[in-house]
């Protein structure tokens, strides 16, 4: 019987642990830098009728207990790697006119330099556009003015030139509805 008790206390604490919803999030592969998958990546864009938004969760960098928290109380769903709150935003006409013009024009992008100092690459919204059933997405980060491009043939990671950085915090600045505020501005 005394031998068992060790055995008993550690299935009980194994039992009682709760599993941290972080992991589903492990860190995404990386993805091209190469610039000259920008034109294909582009043109998923200019032909797309349909744009949608994802507003993506707290920064696991920044907010670790707030993202758990979210991951725990929130239906969520993992693009490309990243997690963002499976409620869709209702973008304005005018935001979505925007929006598809700002990312189908080249100037919008510069090649990747190298990782900011601002805590690493973290998806704060994803624009979404689909053409029949190929679909394009922009993963964008406001913090470090980097995005992701995925489409359906080429993928691309890259910097925003600064009018864009600047014209996307303007235009995606009205759009958080599920988030909650930062814990450290509690």
């Amino acid at each position: 019987m005394l031998r068992r008790w060790p055995l008993l206390a550690t299935a009980f604490l194994v039992g009682c642990t709760q599993v941290s919803k972080l992991a589903e999030f492990e860190s995404p592969r990386a993805i091209s830098t190469s610039f000259d998958r920008l034109a294909s990546i582009l043109a998923g864009i200019q032909k797309a009728r349909d744009s949608a938004l994802y507003e993506g969760l707290p920064s696991e960098f920044w907010e670790p207990q707030l993202l758990e928290r979210e991951l725990h109380a929130k239906r969520t769903v993992k693009l490309h790697g990243y997690p963002f709150y499976e409620d869709l935003l209702t973008l304005k006409e005018q935001d979505a006119a925007q929006l598809t013009e700002l990312f189908s024009a080249k100037g919008s992008f510069q090649r990747y330099r190298s990782q900011k100092e601002c805590g690493g690459y973290h998806a704060d919204y994803c624009v979404e556009w689909k053409t029949g059933e190929a679909v394009t997405r922009a993963l964008i980060c406001l913090e470090c003015g980097e995005v992701k491009l995925f489409g359906p043939q080429a993928e691309l990671h890259c910097d925003l030139s600064a009018k864009a950085d600047k014209q996307l915090k303007q235009s995606l600045s009205g759009y958080r509805k599920n988030r909650p505020a930062s814990e450290q501005s509690q």
